[in-house]
Parts: structure tokens; C-alpha cells; sequence
């Protein structure tokens, strides 16, 4: 399994534990109203299980699984693969830090334009691994 496959998918596996933990306390409080304060956690929550676990898992496994190149490296330039995952990661980091509101809420703007532009590079580095074979 390549490097950035291996680090996707661990993030993801923590960004799980981490978005099941949010939505516990979110459960709790919905039994026990002195917690009401958890529901501020809810677009954190999101944020962690859709995009830090979903969606970076989906990639993580893409990457390693689709197709590889016969003659070039066989999943095309690693250094572009590296820049996807510390984008996404960054991305969301940023996001949640702004939910939190550690830095302006004007800062999700950088960090969805971080996660989209990691997508845009998954896209690139498996447009041409999608290929028929003769």
C-alpha cells in the first residue's frame, strides 16, 4: 500500500473515532439538558465524519486501488499525492479551528478552497490511471 494511501486512511480512522466521540455527546445531551451546550459541536461533527472520515477514507482507498500506470511511476508524481493529503488534513483542521472559533469565521473560505483543491489533485492524479487496456 502507498505512503499516502497508508497516512489517509489512519487519519480517517482517527478523524472517525474523534466525529463518533462528538456525536455521543451530542446524544447525551439530547437525554440529559444540562449538556444543551454540546449541540455547538454539531458542524464540527460534520465537518470530522463527512470530510475527515468519509470522504478521506474514499480517497485514501481509491488512490491505492484504481488502476496504475504500466510504464511511468505506477500511481504518477508521489510529490502531488503528499501535497492532496497535507491539503485535505489542512483544509479541515482550518475549518474546525474556525467552527471553534479560534481563528475568524471567515477562515472557511481557506479551508474548504484547501479541500477542494485537494480533490481537484485526486482527480488529476487518476484521470489517465482510468484507461482500457488492449
Amino acid at each position: 500500500m502507498p505512503i499516502p494511501s497508508r497516512w489517509m486512511i489512519k487519519a480517517s480512522l482517527i478523524y472517525m473515532l474523534v466525529g463518533f466521540s462528538i456525536g455521543a455527546l451530542i446524544l447525551v445531551s439530547k437525554a440529559y439538558p444540562a449538556f444543551a451546550g454540546m449541540w455547538s459541536l454539531l458542524s464540527i461533527h460534520i465537518e470530522i465524519s463527512i470530510f475527515g472520515w468519509i470522504i478521506q477514507l474514499t480517497m485514501g482507498t481509491a488512490y491505492w486501488i484504481l488502476p496504475r500506470y504500466l510504464i511511468r511511476p505506477s500511481r504518477g508524481n508521489p510529490m502531488l499525492a503528499l501535497v492532496m493529503v497535507a491539503l485535505l488534513n489542512l483544509g479541515i483542521l482550518i475549518n474546525v479551528a474556525s467552527y471553534l472559533d479560534v481563528i475568524g469565521s471567515s477562515a472557511t473560505i481557506v479551508g474548504r478552497l484547501f479541500e477542494i483543491g485537494a480533490v481537484i489533485l485526486f482527480i488529476g492524479l487518476h484521470w489517465n490511471r482510468a484507461v482500457t487496456y488492449k
